[in-house]
């Protein structure tokens, strides 16, 4: 995955709700066939973004920070562990 700057705050053109950093984010999901690393590095992004949104979307911030940003932390970490990218949470030990 290159190098990918998702803006998040209240400016123009910038991230500012749960629902726009789905869209923002579901449009640079890898393909399946991507290696690990791509992988990786997409769910890393994706929980920064959605940490980051839970302050702006304060109406979505216990759903943002509580369960988007942690799942993609965690998908992300089991790669990074493994090697493996894991096809649903339910592959995710604990979950």
């Amino acid at each position: 995955m290159s190098t990918v700057e998702l803006r998040v705050g209240t400016g123009k053109g910038e991230i500012a709700t749960l629902a726009q950093a789905h869209d923002a984010i579901s449009r640079l999901r890898p393909s399946l066939s991507a290696s690990a690393a791509e992988w990786e590095a997409f769910h890393r992004l994706a929980a920064r973004v959605y940490a980051e949104v839970s302050e702006v979307d304060r109406g979505h911030h216990h759903e943002a920070r509580g369960y988007w940003a942690i799942r993609e932390r965690r998908y992300a970490d089991y790669i990074a562990e493994t090697g493996v990218v894991p096809t649903s949470s339910l592959d995710l030990p604990g979950w």
